[in-house]
């Protein structure tokens, strides 16, 4: 009699692999990746066999085969099937036993260390690693930052840029007053980041500044007067709230459908207050994380060259985007301040933003708004993020980054409910709040459990009606284990029916 070990099927993976599946002990092998059976995206959960070891679970599941083993590795151990200082097969015997390249399992513990799940002891091998310490479990999904996937590595790339700073520069030049806007190999540096997104990018009409908040700033000053309406979304980047209130500006909300502002609704609302200007975030938009799509922005370009308005479009998350569009600065150059900046896509502490003007007048226009209020940038960082971007290094850091960014946006989609999320991409998500709850309650609640959260409110212009939803931000959990807890605990919370006793 054959025994179920024996009684073996071949599965193809995504990767061209064989997997070599048991049967069910009856004969019958599990329909996995047959064409009865629905495909998952990864991170799509599937009923859980917990009679079945972790290896055995990985054969149960779809998806590349890489992130089955280490999806199955924390199913496991969130069941209390692993436990902490549990030694793991190694990698080539685990390779045998599931009939997979050993590059696979490779890639599949280098996924699992980044997770917080396994720990590599040298020869000794991989183990279950141990949970962290309760105290270092608050987690702040209210700030959108860049994660950091490899502190040591960025810690070696900031010693490297700052020994050819200091090598290749004068130390006094480097301490005295600059005139603003940057120099010439801080604008060399800027075209290289920015011609990916624009193509041709004209010197006389670049300016430098120290991060996009201070850009915007000085556009509003240049641009406009006490009193001048600003048009915008309806949900917005809170600096912009910050700004205009500062500065004595009006926001006047344009209606918007499923695929951004209206083109027709902006030409009506310009006509009728006499507003030139438009703030636009369309890629990865903040918080509803929404990508204008090209047919969308085409239109509005079109609006701007007709009705003669000045757009800024401010476009932090383009190179996160899985898919970006042209640039509106791409399709009505003469009508729009492009404004892109290294804090969201490599760190803030580079304060450093590009933009590129209509033409060179408004280039000089906003320079002269610039000095007004801080009369030169930090010159050392200057240098810094200049070297960092000529010699390579920010477009390495990027795409880590970037690979890091994308699996925290499949996480937040697998592991919120679809009634819940409304969008995952760039650096946040953005979710709907059920009834009962509302925004400010499910804040509150969740700060009692550790978690910061940013309401809707946050984002609305003063006219517009709180809408009940929340952004939770990606980028700042220490590793996905940290990211991945906290989005649970939010899930439940969404998905209870009652409302804890502060809000009774």
């Amino acid at each position: 009699m054959t025994s179920p070990m024996a009684a073996r099927v071949a599965v193809t993976n995504s990767n061209g692999g064989r997997l070599s599946q048991p049967t069910d002990g009856c004969g019958q092998a599990p329909a996995v990746g047959s064409n009865d059976t629905p495909r998952h995206a990864p991170y799509m959960p599937r009923p859980d066999v917990a009679a079945r070891s972790w290896v055995q679970d990985v054969l149960a599941h779809n998806g590349p085969i890489y992130l089955r083993i280490v999806n199955s590795l924390e199913r496991t151990v969130r069941r209390g099937g692993l436990a902490p200082g549990h030694r793991l097969p190694s990698q080539r015997a685990l390779a045998q036993q599931l009939g997979v390249d050993l590059t696979t399992v490779t890639r599949a513990f280098d996924e699992a260390r980044k997770r917080g799940l396994i720990e590599a002891r040298g020869p000794q091998g991989s183990f279950i690693a141990p949970p962290k310490a309760g105290f270092d479990q608050r987690v702040d999904l209210s700030m959108n930052l860049p994660p950091v996937p490899d502190a040591d590595g960025l810690a070696e790339m900031l010693r490297r840029g700052a020994a050819a700073v200091l090598t290749r520069s004068n130390a006094p030049n480097l301490m005295t007053y600059h005139l603003g806007g940057g120099n010439p190999t801080d604008r060399h540096a800027a075209v290289r980041w920015m011609q990916p997104m624009l193509g041709a990018v004209h010197d006389a009409c670049l300016v430098l500044t120290e991060g996009a908040q201070v850009a915007l700033a000085a556009i509003l000053v240049s641009q406009g007067r006490d009193g001048d309406a600003i048009l915008c979304d309806t949900l917005v980047y809170p600096g912009l709230l910050q700004a205009a209130a500062a500065l004595g500006r009006r926001l006047l909300p344009v209606d918007s459908d499923e695929h951004g502002m209206c083109p027709e609704a902006l030409a009506r609302q310009a006509r009728d207050s006499g507003s030139r200007l438009v703030y636009l975030n369309p890629t990865c938009q903040n918080p509803t994380a929404l990508t204008l799509p090209l047919q969308r922005r085409q239109a509005l370009a079109r609006v701007l060259e007709r009705e003669d308005l000045l757009a800024l479009e401010d476009d932090p998350y383009w190179h996160l985007a899985e898919d970006a569009p042209t640039p509106l600065a791409a399709l009505a150059p003469d009508h729009v301040f492009y404004i892109a900046t290294l804090s969201k896509v490599i760190s803030p502490g580079l304060r450093t933003a590009f933009v590129h003007c209509p033409s060179a007048a408004h280039a000089e226009a906003m320079t002269a708004a610039l000095r007004a209020t801080r009369l030169m940038g930090h010159p050392l960082v200057s240098a810094l993020a200049s070297q960092l971007l000529l010699d390579g290094s920010a477009q390495a850091l990027l795409a880590q980054v970037r690979s890091e960014a994308r699996e925290r946006t499949r996480m937040a989609r697998y592991l919120l409910a679809p009634s819940l999320l409304v969008r995952a991409e760039g650096l946040h998500a953005w979710c709907r709040v059920p009834s009962p709850w509302t925004d400010a309650a499910l804040v509150r609640t969740a700060q009692l459990q550790g978690l910061a959260i940013a309401p809707s409110s946050a984002f609305c212009p003063p006219s517009v009606v709180h809408q009940q939803g929340v952004r939770l931000s990606l980028g700042l959990a220490t590793d996905r284990r940290q990211l991945e807890s906290a989005l649970r605990r939010i899930d439940r919370l969404l998905l209870s029916d009652a409302l804890p006793a502060i809000e009774r």
